[in-house]
């Protein structure tokens, strides 16, 4: 069969600019629509593995104080005892590969970790890092929460809170350049673990009403969306917007 020149030159022709411009434009348009698609799955994947490891920590907890005449792990100062090696043999999810006495238990620290909270560079140990912070209000009474409330320090009555599903026991910890956010506590040292205790009004994160964001915040404003994951007393784990947050949370009477 003899083909015609014309024929010949279709089936050479190849895509001109205009036509490149459109496909290039195109995938632009998708990657610009995946994208922030794709970055809201992350960051829902991470909060869920955030909630899953609370969920652990709160079995963890009640285990504790199964075996610990109903006692539980609350705030810590200086060099004194702190709740996380007291929870770590009680869960089971790897961490860190180097150890040594209590800190053994130290390859459990990754569940103490939230896979959102962002890291900074000049963090050691970065593996051990507790992007978490505990209820350490010492509030016995039905009395409001004020800035003269006590702090807990040590263990205390996991019984002591009459409203366990709807206390918090541990939260999302803030992050950011000032000293609340950047020096976490490291888990096989002591590097002011007191940063890691919620214990005034002003480490919440917004004031009165909701309408002032606290400088001196300890609980994440915006860790997954516009709150907080919490692990309850009673175990179970959730999610709360940040301005829900207030010191009702925290009481153990009320």
């Amino acid at each position: 069969m003899k083909i015609s020149p014309s024929s010949v030159s279709d089936f050479k022709r190849g895509f001109t600019l205009i036509e490149l411009l459109v496909v290039i434009a195109i995938i632009a348009i998708l990657a610009g629509l995946l994208l922030p698609a794709l970055a809201k799955a992350k960051q829902k994947g991470q909060a869920t593995i955030c909630l899953n490891d609370l969920k652990q920590t709160g079995l963890a907890m009640l285990m504790f104080a199964d075996e610990n005449d109903d006692m539980i792990p609350r705030g810590s100062v200086g060099n004194s005892t702190r709740g996380w090696p007291d929870l770590m043999s009680y869960v089971s999810k790897g961490g860190t590969e180097k150890a040594s006495s209590w800190e053994s238990y130290a390859r459990n620290i990754k569940i103490f970790m939230c896979p959102s909270y962002p890291i900074p560079n000049n963090i050691p140990n970065k593996g051990q890092v507790v992007t978490y912070v505990v209820n350490t209000w010492d509030s016995r009474t039905a009395v409001s929460c004020t800035s003269s409330a006590n702090e807990y320090i040590g263990l205390s009555k996991i019984t002591n809170f009459n409203l366990p599903s709807d206390s918090a026991y541990l939260l999302d910890g803030e992050s950011g350049t000032d000293n609340q956010g950047i020096n976490r506590p490291i888990i096989t040292s002591f590097q002011r673990t007191d940063l890691n205790d919620v214990w005034l009004p002003s480490h919440l994160p917004y004031g009165a009403g909701g309408k002032r964001l606290s400088n001196d915040r300890r609980i994440a404003a915006k860790r997954h969306n516009d709150g907080s994951n919490i692990l309850f007393i009673d175990g179970h784990a959730g999610f709360r917007k940040a301005k829900l947050i207030d010191v009702d949370l925290f009481r153990e009477k009320r």
